[in-house]
């Protein structure tokens, strides 16, 4: 990918869910995976940072974390 498709060059998780098409739970771990920013409180990864990420990698692997809390039926289950 080129830089110059990418509309700014700081990216945040609504131009991550375009490029990638998915949601913002998706393109948040994808953030996460490339590399994020802080910038106050969000978070944006740098265009030429996705840029280096994708020729080095080809692609973005992610895992869902594991839940930290239990379904509502296992808890109740004694």
């Amino acid at each position: 990918m080129q830089t110059t498709a990418y509309p700014r060059p700081y990216l945040g998780w609504r131009d991550f869910a375009e490029l990638f098409d998915c949601g913002r739970s998706k393109a948040l771990l994808l953030m996460h995976e490339v590399g994020v920013v802080h910038i106050g409180h969000a978070v944006f990864v740098r265009a030429s940072d996705l840029d280096a990420y994708l020729e080095e990698h080809g692609s973005i692997d992610i895992t869902w974390p594991k839940a930290t809390t239990q379904r509502k039926g296992a808890s109740h289950a004694r």
